[in-house]
């Protein structure tokens, strides 16, 4: 049926004809966000005034089922004081004619008389009409529903706004059942009150149908949007002992921004192998049908994620190779900060080191923690005396006290604020960052640390052993300088893309090449360092810094004969200067200049050696596993700003133009695989058969022909691929400050390229949205609520991730738009609202 016209304006000056088209002309204007009956649209006839009975509130109905709702509108009648009186079914028939007929709606056996005696309409099924299957006196007698003057859609927008307040602050179901807030509501607005469920079970209902509704919205959202979806994962075991998974999706939408939204939080039962994770996994793409649009997935360094991928992306495409399944393993850059800067202060058997802790503190065996950690030199010394600070409010105290005659004791401050207040950090067993931030605070609280050291209190009780001396506090300075560039690189990359930096996969690389750097540096000045008691180990490790060790990445097996052993990208000419060892004042807690690293114990030197070396070999190690999938350098190719040239200047030794040349030769081909000879039309081939056809080659050498146009295919088909490529490739760096804005620019002079660009542009550098996921799910997981299921669970998280980015909204106001079928269609429902209204979202 074609939509009628919009109304002319001599319409508006004559009187409306009937019922029909005075709703249509009240519904199109939106209703304001706190509607009252008086903003319904209605109509007037013989001077009565009606609204539709969907429009207005009542406590416990389900909604007309009845088979005359389709031939007819149900009503309300209205007094002067707009509030509402009895109910009528008016026939949409007779309306058409300008003579509407009215019947009580108390009971449908009148409607239905009138349809079947004046229209010669009938029921096609009388069981679905209770009204006439049963007798008036055999009917159960059940409490009438009474009419409220509460619009229905202002009902449904305090419903929404309630769960989304249950949902944001973490509070119980029952909230809303509470005594308190029960009068509190009927204070502000006792009708409203009244006609609002908020019982635990409504609210549990009102999440599952919310829930479904808002998926749908995610659903179109990723079906819009403009690169494949890229997917994180990453395990958890709750409060409540459930092992679960979270998915999350990240991908551009249509306007090229980045966009991350949680899909799942998923139950994971059974062992953690790779095969039964990837059958989690799939699960999750398939109830979002985006099993055509999966493109990378971030996950952790687990070799179950290694064996998941593999069984999942086997699932998708069976003829996808090993190698491909490579290719699309995105390693989580935070992992592996994680793992280097945890080698650097606890050794290559970090995780032991941990384990270990982790019993005495559980078996209660205070000594034997204390003694593990001081062999870890200054950073365990370190944890035991905060430590010791925090396991006693008296301690505490005493170390404020501490804190403000030091501060009481400088009489002005020029540059600094007062550091009184501020509490010592502590560490934990598996957060680096905790250390790094352990450290940082006890550099600035060192005066008063040291202050508190020597009280006599403290001498009494804490051991001799872990009393921090000028070395150990050089040492800790001089560590704090070594992971603050692996600290800021992991605040840096853990956000969401801005402008395409800040957490995208071109950092991965470049930032682990500026670590490598940063290691190599570090290590060379003090293997500079004259150390007489050294041995002949550090003589050899300051041979090996000179030369700077070889950073050998593996290649490809088409390049293995080509792999070397890969020398410096540049030299260095003798000692670097001083930029970290710092001493501070006795009693200041400042800086008091630099200090040379000669100062420092051989003991904390060689420690520091072989940490540095430690870290870097683990670093070094996951650089290497970089070559094992070609998108890690062809984020970097395809920065426009970066491109082949930053390669060519990173990688110039002649060994090293070998890397040069896998990367591109990596792009080559997986821009071919993937972007050419997959794409839905085949644009160069179409070319191609139109060249040919158009050609005047006689009939009888069809062998001949055949031969020319296969010859004529393959060199198009390189040519046009090759000449995309290799015109990006001889630009020059553009100066640009949005990669996506730049690639959206120039899709149509790269229309393969820039689609491959957008699609890893799109890649996060971490999965750091599960562990977010994780974080919020532990609040709303709380001792009291550990019988919460999952699904429950997953539908609470879903919803707030949706809301918090922006993706969907809680509460809304109606607006009533015109709808075509208020004119007559004996086959559509006319007043069912729910395709009749289309929501418009005003706030979360």
């Amino acid at each position: 049926m074609l939509p009628s016209p919009p109304p002319s304006a001599f319409s508006f000056l004559r009187p409306p004809r009937n019922l029909a088209s005075q709703f249509e002309l009240t519904t199109q204007s939106a209703l304001p966000d706190h509607p009252t009956v008086a903003d319904l649209p209605r109509a007037v006839w013989r001077n009565k005034r009606y609204v539709l009975e969907e429009s207005l509130s009542r406590k416990g109905s389900k909604g007309r089922k009845s088979w005359i709702k389709r031939h007819g509108f149900f009503l309300v009648e209205i007094d002067t004081n707009d509030s509402p009186l009895s109910p009528y079914w008016a026939c949409r028939l007779c309306d058409a004619k300008g003579q509407p007929e009215f019947f009580a709606a108390a009971a449908t056996s009148s409607a239905a008389d009138h349809l079947r005696k004046s229209h010669r309409i009938f029921e096609s099924s009388q069981a679905a009409d209770p009204d006439l299957s049963t007798d008036e006196s055999e009917r159960p007698k059940r409490r009438r529903l009474q009419y409220s003057a509460v619009p229905r859609a202002r009902v449904k927008m305090i419903r929404e706004l309630s769960l989304g307040l249950l949902i944001n602050t973490n509070v119980p179901f029952s909230f809303f059942s509470d005594t308190f807030f029960q009068q509190l509501a009927w204070q502000l607005d006792p009708h409203l009150a009244d006609q609002i469920p908020w019982s635990r079970q409504s609210m549990g209902r009102l999440l599952d149908d919310t829930y479904k509704s808002k998926k749908d919205e995610i659903k179109q959202e990723l079906s819009d949007a403009l690169t494949k979806i890229h997917l994180g994962f990453d395990l958890w075991t709750s409060p409540n002992r459930h092992a679960v998974m979270a998915v999350t999706a990240h991908f551009l939408d249509r306007q090229g921004k980045h966009q991350s939204r949680l899909l799942a939080l998923r139950r994971q039962l059974g062992c953690h192998s790779g095969e039964s994770l990837a059958v989690t996994l799939g699960q999750v793409v398939r109830e979002w049908k985006i099993e055509d649009r999966v493109g990378t997935v971030i996950s952790d360094n687990a070799s179950s994620n290694d064996s998941c991928l593999v069984n999942f992306y086997g699932d998708l495409d069976a003829e996808m190779s090993l190698a491909d399944v490579r290719a699309r393993r995105m390693r989580c850059y935070g992992h592996i900060l994680n793992l280097v800067a945890r080698a650097f202060l606890y050794g290559e058997d970090f995780e032991s080191f941990e384990a270990e802790s982790q019993v005495f503190d559980l078996l209660g065996r205070r000594e034997d923690d204390l003694r593990h950690w001081r062999k870890k030199g200054p950073v365990g010394k370190l944890h035991n005396v905060v430590k010791f600070i925090r396991s006693s409010p008296q301690r505490c105290e005493l170390f404020k006290r501490i804190s403000r005659e030091n501060d009481e004791a400088q009489e002005y401050l020029l540059a600094s604020e007062s550091t009184a207040e501020l509490e010592v950090v502590m560490n934990n067993d598996t957060r680096w960052n905790s250390t790094y931030l352990m450290i940082s605070r006890a550099l600035v609280k060192q005066g008063d640390i040291r202050a508190f050291l020597v009280h006599p209190e403290v001498e009494k009780w804490l051991p001799e052993a872990d009393m921090l001396k000028g070395d150990d506090w050089r040492l800790l300075a001089e560590i704090k300088l070594i992971l603050e560039p692996f600290y800021l690189q992991t605040m840096r990359t853990q956000g969401w893309g801005s402008e395409g930096g800040n957490g995208r996969l071109w950092e991965v690389m470049t930032g682990m090449e500026y670590l490598l750097e940063h290691l190599e540096d570090r290590k060379l000045f003090h293997h500079a360092v004259p150390d007489e008691a050294g041995g002949q180990d550090t003589n050899s490790q300051a041979e090996q810094a000179r030369g700077r060790p070889d950073r050998n990445r593996q290649l490809p097996a088409r390049f293995r004969d080509c792999e070397t052993d890969i020398h410096p990208r540049k030299s260095r000419q003798g000692p670097l200067s001083d930029r970290g060892s710092r001493q501070c004042d006795d009693g200041s807690g400042k800086p008091s200049g630099s200090l040379g690293i000669d100062d420092m114990g051989k003991d904390h030197r060689h420690y520091l050696r072989l940490s540095i070396m430690t870290a870097w070999q683990k670093l070094n190690e996951y650089y290497t596993k970089l070559g094992d999938s070609p998108l890690f350098a062809a984020s970097i190719i395809l920065h426009p700003s970066l491109g082949m040239n930053y390669l060519e200047v990173n990688w110039a030794s002649e060994e090293q133009l070998v890397w040069v040349r896998d990367a591109k030769i990596g792009l080559s081909d997986y821009l071919d695989r993937w972007y050419h000879c997959n794409r839905p039309v085949d644009e160069q081939q179409k070319m191609i058969m139109d060249t040919s056809t158009s050609l005047s080659v006689p009939r009888t050498t069809t062998e001949v022909s055949v031969f020319k146009q296969w010859i004529k295919s393959r060199t198009a088909k390189t040519t046009v691929m090759g000449s995309e490529l290799e015109r990006y490739l001889r630009l020059e760096p553009q100066e640009t400050e949005d990669p996506i804005e730049w690639w959206m620019a120039h899709q149509g002079q790269f229309p393969m390229i820039s689609q491959l660009a957008l699609d890893i542009l799109a890649i996060p550098a971490m999965a750091t949205d599960c562990e977010r996921s994780f974080s919020l799910a532990k609040l709303t997981l709380t001792t009291q609520r550990l019988s919460m299921t999952t699904e429950t669970l997953e539908k609470l998280q879903c919803l707030k991730n949706w809301v918090r980015h922006g993706a969907v909204k809680l509460g809304a106001t109606i607006v009533l738009r015109v709808i075509k079928y208020l004119k007559y269609d004996p086959g559509f429902d006319l007043f069912d609202l729910r395709a009749a209204l289309a929501p418009r979202m005003i706030g979360g």
